[in-house]
């Protein structure tokens, strides 16, 4: 018997409309090589209607109640405006009866314009931007490919949209020129009218396993956290969301983090590649994590194969390391991807271990202080925070309890009694 979308675990999908194809060269992207890498004969990796169609429609009848599509890239705005406007109406002509369908999509920001605004505007959409602070910092790694510094472009697809009321959120990658500018990055950025921040440090091995330059390690990791922490808690709470912040008090609150990396299990967020294939994870995007195709395959189907399982477990089968650490409720061990070795080896090391534990010996007792106080207050007052992301399962952090009837705030697309509440 097929499945039915009963039976089906929650998920989401990062849909990637032209593959790693981007305007931008940046130095530490893992993602503009993996064209060449799974699709070295195709000359134009874009998605098709046929593919586009059928995405929407599997995807909102897999998740009936909540669906979330985000779209990245690469640069996805490269697949053009005709793409996202056959994308809307596909979601208009499949959605179904009390369905919730929301849009996020995360872009470099060099191409947005009013047109552009014009339409996430008018439809909803919301917007991550990627800019890593100020020029010197951002424009350190993320040029284009002629050599030339893109942070003006960016800055000004943020200031469109401002301008145009379009809701975003900013994306900062940490990396070896930023890292140790904590307190700095985050008041320039909230000082300029940014409500919602994530902060995402970067990793790349090479063969060897040895990091790229552009890395920035562990302790480095957690005293950024700290810096920006320290700011944050004197002078925003409840007017400024930090994701990871956000995601700590999601768990003292519901019992769940609301980032997928953080969570006990994480094979719940998949990539969708221009040609239908889906594929496990963004930071796996490797033929051996090939799951199948929705055009061969329904994605409610696709959602339970044995590959899924298996990939899971690298989340839920733990490092030796972890397993007796007070701090596991809220970090499960981390992103798989900064594991060393990647793999089931028990002896593996998350890579950020240290500078988690730096920021949790630290802040925990007093974030987990904030959720309380929040969850007293219904939501409102000097510690509400409401924390909005287009990366999967990270869509809401800490509110007022929801109803039971209402989507749980976790993103699962499940109903909050089926989901969190029932914890």
């Amino acid at each position: 018997m097929p499945p039915t979308t009963t039976n089906l675990p929650p998920f989401s999908i990062m849909c990637k409309p032209v593959c790693g194809t981007c305007n931008l060269d940046c130095a530490y992207c893992y993602y503009t090589s993996k064209a060449k890498e799974l699709y070295p004969d195709v000359a134009r990796p874009e998605m098709s209607d046929e593919v586009l169609e059928a995405y929407t429609r599997q995807y909102l009848q897999a998740m009936p109640v909540q669906s979330q599509f985000m779209w990245q890239g690469g640069e996805p705005l490269l697949a053009g405006m005709d793409f996202f406007e056959r994308a809307l109406a596909l979601q208009s002509e499949h959605k179904l009866d009390g369905q919730t369908v929301t849009n996020g999509l995360q872009t470099n920001g060099t191409l947005i314009d009013e047109r552009w605004c014009e339409l996430f505007k008018a439809n909803g959409f919301l917007v991550g931007v990627s800019i890593d602070g100020t020029p010197q910092w951002h424009d350190y790694f993320r040029r284009d490919h002629a050599g030339n510094p893109s942070f003006h472009r960016a800055w000004a697809g943020l200031d469109f949209l401002k301008t145009f009321g379009v809701e975003f959120n900013v994306l900062v990658t940490l990396n070896s020129a930023n890292i140790v500018h904590g307190g700095d990055i985050y008041r320039w950025f909230t000082n300029r009218g940014a409500q919602y921040l994530q902060f995402i440090p970067i990793l790349e091995r090479d063969p060897q396993g040895v990091p790229q330059p552009f890395s920035c390690s562990g302790e480095q990791y957690g005293r950024f956290l700290l810096d920006v922490y320290e700011v944050w808690r004197a002078r925003d709470v409840g007017r400024v969301s930090v994701r990871l912040f956000d995601s700590v008090m999601h768990n003292e609150l519901f019992g769940a983090p609301s980032t997928c990396c953080y969570s006990q299990r994480c094979a719940n967020a998949y990539v969708l590649e221009f040609n239908g294939d889906l594929f496990v994870c963004d930071h796996f995007v490797f033929k051996e994590w090939r799951v199948g195709n929705i055009m061969d395959r329904p994605l409610a189907e696709l959602v339970l194969d044995p590959l899924i399982e298996r990939f899971a477990t690298l989340k839920t089968d733990l490092p030796e390391a972890c397993r007796d650490c007070e701090y596991l409720p809220f970090c499960h061990g981390g992103c798989p991807k900064h594991h060393w070795p990647i793999g089931p080896d028990a002896g593996r090391v998350n890579h950020y271990c240290e500078g988690l534990k730096l920021f949790f010996r630290e802040a925990l007792s007093d974030l987990k202080q904030l959720a309380h106080d929040l969850q007293a207050g219904g939501g409102q007052g000097e510690h509400a925070s409401a924390s909005r992301s287009v990366a999967p399962n990270a869509n809401q952090g800490p509110a007022a309890r929801p109803k039971r009837n209402e989507p749980c705030p976790c993103g699962s697309g499940r109903k909050f009694k089926l989901c969190c509440g029932r914890k």
